[in-house]
């Protein structure tokens, strides 16, 4: 062999040592880790892991809190303790004890962790049909099972009819986790909104809007949501805003802000009469021709609780959206809809 080709040989076998150990590297560093509240659910996880076609401890790694199945049951503060103690990002409970509260008490602890919390939606108690889809945990119910205010999404029994698949709520549970982890492996530029984005645009009732008689989002497609492949062309999505508290002209919200990779800021309009649900995203002309004016934008981007007067004593309504750094605006969900507001 020539001098020269003995040299390209030698740079080729190189180049290979070094991607053969970059690609090792990235691979270690992507590697996703979910957390399972006991052994409820555990297998549904795992198998979801399989039917995507990825490997389980190497690329997704699941793993339990306990080793029974129920017990010692972990509530969402615990959790993500123990969950930050093995290094886990993504949470699964298949637990019948859902409240929308859960989300505001919660978002900050996660969001700080880079952590999503995946929870059944069997709220033992009634919740409010207005309810927002969660921010920093994730809904979600076997299709035929309950469904009301502040579900995200919902999932066949028979979905991938794989490994994961389950006929139970608690099972459908940890088998969106466990696809959620798989989409975070296959998508590392991503953070945890971007996914719950990629699947919420992607669910059977994106294109008709929220829906929280037929579990929100509606069924979820694993594979649509894998396809996508750039965060910025993502829809925007308005934040998980809940009226705290009105005490004559002031009104105090909490704002669990969705912050998927797009997200600027969240804005808050008033409009005089209530602005249909639209399904496409806005500008601020639309917004305008709608019959809305701003109230409030530039909010900070770690502000959790947000209080104002309002000195108009006219019945209107406030709606809260997402903006983006080019000044694109979320569309109109009926979640993000409040009032009449009686001043």
């Amino acid at each position: 062999m020539s001098s020269f080709r003995q040299k390209i040989a030698h740079i080729i076998l190189l180049a290979t040592v070094g991607l053969i150990g970059i690609s090792q590297a990235v691979s270690a560093s992507q590697m996703v880790h979910l957390r399972i509240n006991t052994m409820h659910g555990f297998k549904n996880a795992q198998g979801a892991v399989l039917d995507t076609g990825l490997h389980l401890g190497t690329e997704v790694s699941v793993t339990a809190s306990s080793k029974h199945n129920g017990t010692p049951f972990l509530p969402p503060d615990q959790f993500v303790d123990d969950a930050k103690a093995v290094g886990a990002t993504i949470l699964s409970s298949s637990f019948s004890n859902w409240d929308y509260s859960y989300d505001s008490e919660g978002y900050e602890k996660l969001t700080d962790n880079g952590m999503i919390h995946v929870f059944a939606y069997e709220p033992r108690h009634p919740q409010p049909w207005n309810a927002p889809p969660p921010a920093a945990f994730a809904t979600v119910n076997k299709i035929g099972a309950q469904s009301g205010g502040g579900i995200e999404f919902g999932v066949p029994s028979t979905y991938m009819e794989g490994k994961g698949r389950s006929n139970t709520p608690s099972g459908v549970t940890a088998q969106l986790a466990g696809l959620m982890a798989c989409l975070k492996y296959l998508h590392p530029t991503w953070n945890w909104f971007d996914i719950k984005a990629a699947l919420r645009a992607t669910a059977d009732n994106y294109d008709s809007g929220y829906n929280p008689e037929h579990y929100g989002y509606g069924a979820i497609n694993y594979h649509a949501a894998n396809a996508l492949k750039d965060a910025w062309k993502l829809p925007l999505f308005a934040p998980s805003a809940v009226l705290l508290r009105q005490s004559e002209d002031q009104l105090t919200f909490i704002i669990n802000g969705f912050r998927q990779s797009r997200r600027y800021t969240e804005v808050l309009f008033a409009f005089s009469a209530r602005p249909p649900p639209q399904q496409q995203e806005l500008t601020l002309a639309q917004i305008t021709a709608l019959g809305g004016h701003l109230v409030f934008s530039n909010l900070a981007t770690d502000a959790n609780i947000f209080s104002f007067r309002v000195t108009s004593a006219e019945t209107r309504y406030l709606v809260w959206l997402t903006q983006d750094v080019r000044g694109n605006f979320s569309r109109i969900e009926p979640y993000s809809i409040f009032g009449p507001i009686l001043l």
